[in-house]
Parts: structure tokens; sequence; C-alpha cells
């Protein structure tokens, strides 16, 4: 039998409408509830090492970076092994450009190593487990990858870039997210970035995006709907 990738289910029951609005009802100001937290401290707890989040965002046009910063300021405030640094992309160009940041709010998530898992727009509704569970798994090392598989992650050529892009309510998006990130913290030939469609309306244009879950590989090759994991691996290779 084919050795995959096994994934913890770290957030099958966690706050069912979580960030689905985008905002603490009982206080405008904060994007997590109380009983939130107490729910996501139950899955923190899960890791390893440290994660540093860096947050970049822009004064100008970015209509989700403040709630953004809010959320991704409350995770700091819930674990010691989460560190957070914000940064302006107008003001420290130096520093995006070396994230090849393309728009606001980006999150980038650095753990045990950058391995290459980026995040643009707010994290809501569905989408907000796939960037806990991608934190998580940052904290630790590099799995291995057994079997056809890992034969097959081991054979690929070059640098290949995963662009998924979701909405808040797409049922299948946050599985697609979870496949391409697991991959990309077990090769180091692979990195993943999930973009927020519905923020995006011209960048997911540019893409000629007509469906979620979209995924693209080093901007050639493009694959609507959730794929297995074969099915990834063996597009990624053939994209590298």
């Amino acid at each position: 039998m084919e050795t995959k990738i096994k994934l913890m289910i770290v957030g099958l029951l966690l706050v069912g409408t979580l960030l689905l609005a985008g905002c603490n009802e009982s206080n405008p100001d904060k994007v997590l509830s109380e009983s939130d937290k107490a729910e996501i401290n139950k899955i923190l707890v899960n890791m390893d090492g440290n994660v540093e989040l860096l947050l970049f965002t822009s004064q100008y046009g970015c209509f989700s970076c403040s709630k953004t910063e809010t959320l991704l300021k409350e995770l700091d405030q819930l674990s010691n092994k989460i560190s957070l640094k914000t940064y302006d992309v107008d003001k420290n160009k130096d520093i995006a450009t070396k994230y090849n940041i393309e728009l606001v709010p980006a999150i980038v998530v650095i753990g045990k190593e950058d391995y290459g898992i980026k995040h643009y727009g707010f994290p809501g509704g569905k989408e907000f487990n796939p960037l806990l569970e991608a934190i998580i798994y940052s904290s630790m090392s590099r799995p291995t990858v057994t079997g056809d598989l890992g034969k097959k992650i081991n054979s690929i050529k070059s640098p290949v870039e995963v662009k998924i892009f979701v909405t808040p309510t797409c049922p299948s998006c946050p599985d697609m997210v979870r496949i391409a990130s697991s991959y990309s913290i077990a090769s180091d030939k692979i990195s993943t970035v999930t973009i927020m469609s519905n923020e995006f309306e011209e960048y997911s244009k540019k893409y000629k995006i007509t469906a979620v879950p979209t995924t693209v590989l080093n901007e050639t090759f493009k694959k609507e709907g959730l794929m297995d994991e074969e099915s990834f691996v063996n597009y990624v290779v053939v994209s590298s």
C-alpha cells in the first residue's frame, strides 16, 4: 500500500463558525472570542519548536490588513512558541522582495525551516484551520515521504511554486491547501501560496480563475477542483 503523509486532523471540531464573519460579535475590536481561544489553545500544544509569523501590510488599499494583524496578534498571545513580526511593504521593501510579496496582507510561516508557506488575504472561514495546521507542522522537522510518492518527490528537478486560489466558504479548498502545504513541508523543492480569491479580484482575473479551488503550478499548469495526493504529486513532478 502506498504510504502517504499522514496529517493530524487538528481542527475538525474547532469553532464551528470561527472567522466566518471575521469578527468577534461581543467585541468588534477582536477577532477571536474567549471560547475560540480556549479551543485553539488545545491545538497549539501540539507545536514542537518555535514558529515565526511574518505579516506584510500596507497603509494603502488594504482593507483586510488591520483585521489580519488583529488575528495574528491574538494568536501570538496564545503561545510562547509563536512570534509575530509585522512589516510595511512600502517601508521594508528589501524584506518584501526577499519573500516575493505580491499582495497584502501576506502571511509567511517560518518554523524549523522556511518551508515556503505563504497566505494572501484574511484567513477567514474554512481557511483558518489549514493555516493553523501549517503553523503546527512548520514547528516540526521535515517528514520523510516513503513509497512511490517519496520516489516521485525525490525526482523533482527544480523548484515548483504552487498557487491555490480559494474562498472562505469553499468546502474542498481547505483539503487542497492541506495537501499542498504538507508537501511543501516534506520537500524543499515545493512552496505553497494560498490566495483568497474573493479579496484579490484583479489578481484572480490575471489567472482566469472561474472556480475554487484552482491550483496553478509554476505559472503554467492550471487545475480546477480538489486533487488527491497522488495526482498532485504527479503534476508537481511534471511541472518541475
